[in-house]
């Protein structure tokens, strides 16, 4: 591969950094869904033992 210019270079890297911080986003919110989408599931299950 050839040497790219440090502003080209400094660009890819500063979009690499924002592309992990957007997948570590969106993995926290993924985590979240999760837990409140196991919490309905409990709340359902107790409102139908009731």
């Amino acid at each position: 591969m050839r040497k790219l210019k440090p502003s080209f270079q400094s660009l890819i890297n500063e979009n690499k950094h924002k592309i992990q911080h957007d997948k570590k986003l969106m993995d926290q919110i993924e985590e979240r869904i999760d837990y409140r989408h196991e919490h309905a599931i409990k709340q359902e299950k107790t409102k139908n033992t009731e």
